[in-house]
């Protein structure tokens, strides 16, 4: 397998359209796989029950129904994100569609599409992991172009303090 076969994902399907997931514990605090709590974030290797309870457990309010307000009501306009950046519709439409229903049932929309979302780019990940070779390869060109570029800097680094080689 070439490098160049690495992703077979269009970019459409990989970019999410939303430009800031928020943590499922802290909704105030920007989604990231170094955070301390493992249930605040999804990760593309997480099984679907992992998702599942991870969504179920996020932060959300006591509010009824369902609106987009990601000042008053982060945690819900969070969930409402995430699923706006699976579906491709706009927050503030979801939350209309779920104006009359409670945040259990967003949840479980909001776990299906998820779900959906990972389902093409996790195959591709197992397949990948799969090719021993071929992550061997990329490996070794990986540390090749390293080794170039550290012997330059190398090169320079002696240059600038007078050492030479002989």
């Amino acid at each position: 397998m070439e490098i160049s076969n690495i992703v077979t994902l269009s970019k459409s399907e990989l970019v999410a359209p939303s430009k800031r997931i928020l943590s499922f514990r802290d909704p105030t605090a920007k989604m990231s796989k170094s955070a301390i709590d493992p249930n605040s974030r999804i990760l593309l290797t997480d099984s679907f029950e992992t998702i599942a309870k991870r969504v179920r457990s996020a932060v959300t309010d006591s509010i009824s129904g369902i609106t987009f307000d990601p000042a008053e009501r982060p945690g819900t306009s969070n969930l409402l994100t995430i699923l706006s950046a699976c579906t491709g519709e706009a927050p503030a439409v979801l939350a209309e569609c779920y104006a009359e229903s409670n945040h259990g049932a967003l949840k479980r929309d909001v776990v299906e599409a998820v779900e959906e979302a990972l389902r093409k780019p996790r195959a591709e990940f197992a397949r990948l992991r799969e090719e021993k070779a071929f992550l061997a390869q990329v490996a070794r060109n990986g540390a090749e172009k390293a080794r170039e570029h550290s012997e330059k800097t190398m090169r320079e680094v002696r240059k600038r303090v007078g050492l030479r080689l002989a």
